[in-house]
């Protein structure tokens, strides 16, 4: 039995179900449990969803009649004894909520993604390196599956696509992720209804802190990188919360030239880095160097201290990389 299957089969038969979203959240961990819980409520489960942090407010719209909850930590004294919990494109146990690892020894815990550094911490791990997003597993899972997909498990799933693949133009895009978008079409997925969500639903107070970051640009190594910046007193001074970020270092790209690109965001006493590559530069190798990981193109990472005490270090990694890539070094 594949593990394709044996997801299956573990939604067929248990009753409660745990849908877990990693932390920042963005549209493919979103729209992928968005529509797994949608199934669990069709076929009459006990669901629960949520994730450590809030869902960015962009993504609004795909709410469905089910409440997403923050949970801290695992919410033991809510689950039954055979109780079924859903890992959603989380690549490892420390990116969904405290108390994850404890849960492997009381439950069944499936780990459903797509990274290819996932560290396979499930009972069951049903990874897919070639998948351009976890939505396209879940839309193939759903639609082999007796239960089919409805118009909004189809709109949550085609998010969940778009959104890790870039609207089709990243370079993990491939026929699947082309056939996946025909099934949820055929399902009821409207791709410009999609597209005018998805891209028309900044608020005054997002720009204003983008505008920070922006304005804050620096290209180098030849204008194969580039980096910006928000720091604390930013969010404070828009009234934005970090969700706010989700999407923002990709506006680097649009850099003419800009190979390796990074936020460096504060958020606490803590920073956060996001990294965007086009090839040959790989985000996960520099994000790795932080202790990080992700996808080649998509990365990330956290450190402890400020934007100001890690800048330096950062910029100097992303030099040293773009100079080994661009030399044709490995």
């Amino acid at each position: 039995m594949g593990a394709l299957e044996e997801v299956l089969g573990h939604l067929a038969t248990r009753e409660n179900w745990l849908v877990l979203v990693h932390e920042k959240p963005d549209g493919d961990t979103l729209g992928s449990a968005a529509a797994l819980v949608s199934l669990g409520l069709r076929l009459g489960k006990k669901v629960l969803w949520g994730g450590k942090d809030e869902v960015p407010s962009h993504y609004d719209f795909l709410a469905i009649d089910f409440p997403y909850e923050i949970f801290p930590s695992m919410p033991f004294e809510r689950l039954e004894d055979d109780a079924l919990v859903l890992c959603i494109d989380t690549s490892t146990a420390e990116r969904s909520v405290g108390g994850l690892t404890d849960a492997l020894a009381r439950y069944t815990v499936i780990n459903i993604d797509h990274h290819a550094d996932n560290a396979r911490f499930g009972t069951v791990d049903w990874i897919d390196r070639e998948a351009s997003a976890t939505g396209e597993m879940i839309t193939e899972l759903m639609a082999r599956s007796p239960w089919g997909i409805t118009p909004a498990e189809a709109k949550a799933l085609y998010v969940a696509i778009v959104s890790d693949n870039g609207g089709f133009r990243f370079a993990s895009t491939s026929i699947r992720s082309h056939e996946c978008a025909i099934e949820l079409l055929r399902a009821g997925a409207s791709p410009s209804a999609i597209a005018r969500e998805l891209d028309s639903n900044l608020t005054a107070e997002v720009l204003r802190l983008w505008s920070r970051a922006l304005a804050r640009t620096e290209v180098f190594a030849d204008g194969r990188g580039a980096l910006f910046w928000l720091v604390n007193e930013d969010f404070d001074a828009t009234g934005c919360t970090q969700s706010a970020t989700e999407n923002l270092v990709n506006f680097l790209l649009r850099v003419k030239g800009a190979a390796l690109v990074a936020l460096v965001s504060e958020a606490g006493e803590s920073v956060r880095v996001s990294l965007r590559a086009q090839e040959p530069m790989n985000a996960r190798t520099v994000a790795q160097r932080f202790g990080g990981g992700g996808h080649d193109l998509a990365a990330g990472c956290r450190a402890e201290g400020s934007a100001a005490s890690l800048l330096p270090e950062l910029r100097r990694i992303m030099e040293e990389h773009i100079a080994g890539r661009s030399s044709g070094a490995r």
